[in-house]
């Protein structure tokens, strides 16, 4: 036993003194090099391949491989991937084409010459067969799939995807994102039709480019069309935020993007949404600002195009005016009356109307009433004058030339009296005015 612990530790120093030896041979241009770009690495092993040298690592967290020139020139680096968390489009790829075999191995490639590209070997196993078939895959630096190597046996079989007409994005075009967008990640390609008489389609990538969701659109030719970056709000130009809580406060915002165009056209899009009691889908409106935050142009459902639901059709001092009087105010809309501007709303869990004139001059509000808490005069009243009626709708009108008044509809109680209904309105201290 002793004997051969002595021996197994004799043929490790050989191998540790042998790369240790080889180690003390890697130029010193190349040591350079891979202590800056892989500071802190692992684990580090070194060998030659034809006129460079690659070394395997463990880097922070994963297995790596590079090589360099003899002159210290970086070549590539090989990361392996967590095979549970590939690149989207690879990934969607593998489910619709290899949805009951295992990926086994998934790596990247990150090249000098921007050649990148991804390599995933998959297992499949089969009824009588004790070894499982391997296929290597190979997709480009966009997840588009270049190439599929089938073992022995089963080479005839289609590959989906490399004729694919949904992946035909031209080189021009992925050349010019990728000039305009390095580093960017989760690409997905898109078609769109192009209305000109010479060009069929432009194309359209999806990605994250600096921790924003980004979409850019791209000619055949691979000529940059625009761009557009979803906002948060606290990224938004400071002008379109303010516009938006100002005139919508009780809307929903869904996306705010910032477009920038080739032809220096560029502008801000918002989108929000309004639910509306009585609807099963909200209303969708559609803001245009200009680059200085301008608004420019709304778009909102055809079915409310002759309404004043949307607050950008009102004058900014009523919308300012209003808000200050009825800050929590919820269900929002607006009607034009008499060259008054009227607003229909939700305060306080009461159904309230408020009107304003052009100039924003409060006129008056109405605040539907709970049937059950009428002004008591009132309610003495209608028990003594009316016992055969019972109170239907209630409501007060507060008006700035502080003629108040209370409105009651009443309902009889029996199919034999008459009136069936009645309207009756009252002053501000419960005295009868007028009967309907």
């Amino acid at each position: 036993m002793k004997t051969f612990i002595s021996v197994l530790f004799f043929f490790l120093a050989i191998l540790i003194n042998a790369q240790n030896s080889f180690d003390k041979d890697v130029p010193e241009a190349v040591q350079k090099n891979f202590n800056k770009k892989f500071p802190m690495a692992e684990n580090v092993s070194w060998d030659k391949v034809d006129n460079n040298y690659k070394v395997d690592c463990f880097y922070k967290g994963q297995s790596t491989y590079a090589e360099f020139t003899a002159e210290g020139e970086w070549v590539q680096t090989i990361t392996d991937m967590d095979t549970k968390n590939i690149y989207p489009p690879i990934d969607r790829y593998i489910s619709e084409n290899y949805n009951k075999d295992k990926i086994i191995l998934a790596e990247k490639a990150t090249r000098a010459d921007k050649q990148n590209f991804y390599y995933v070997q998959i297992s499949r196993k089969e009824k009588g067969r004790k070894e499982p078939y391997i296929f290597e895959l190979f997709f480009d630096k966009t997840g588009k799939i270049e190439q599929v190597k089938a073992p022995e046996g089963i080479e005839d079989q289609t590959i989906v995807g490399i004729d694919d007409p949904n992946s035909d994005t031209p080189a021009a075009v992925i050349d010019g994102w990728q000039k305009r967008f390095p580093r960017a990640e989760g690409i997905e390609w898109t078609k769109v039709l192009n209305l000109s008489d010479t060009i069929d389609y432009n194309y359209i990538a999806s990605f994250i480019y600096r921790d924003q969701k980004t979409k850019a659109e791209f000619l055949p030719n691979g000529k940059w069309v625009e761009t557009r970056v979803e906002c948060k709000e606290k990224n938004l130009y400071q002008p379109v935020v303010l516009y938006v809580k100002e005139n919508h406060w009780h809307d929903e915002l869904i996306i705010a993007e910032k477009v920038t165009r080739a032809d220096r056209k560029d502008y801000y899009y918002v989108k929000l949404e309004r639910l509306e009691k009585g609807q099963s889908k909200p209303y969708v409106f559609e803001l245009f600002f200009n680059k200085s935050g301008k608004i420019q142009r709304v778009e909102r459902p055809k079915e409310l195009k002759d309404q004043y639901l949307l607050t950008v059709d009102i004058p900014k001092a009523v919308g300012k005016k209003f808000k200050s009087r009825f800050s929590s105010a919820k269900d929002v809309t607006w009607e034009t009356s008499k060259g008054n501007w009227v607003a229909n709303f939700t305060y306080r869990e009461y159904s309230t109307y408020a009107e304003f004139t052009d100039s924003a001059q409060w006129v008056m509000t109405i605040v539907e009433l709970d049937i059950k808490q009428i002004y008591a005069p009132i309610q003495r009243f209608l028990d003594k004058e009316y016992p055969d009626y019972r109170v239907m709708y209630a409501e007060k009108a507060t008006r700035k030339d502080r003629k108040d008044y209370y409105y009651i509809e009443l309902i009889s109680k029996k199919k034999k009296i008459e009136p069936q209904q009645l309207g009756l309105f009252f002053d501000k201290t419960g005295r009868l005015m007028e009967k309907k």
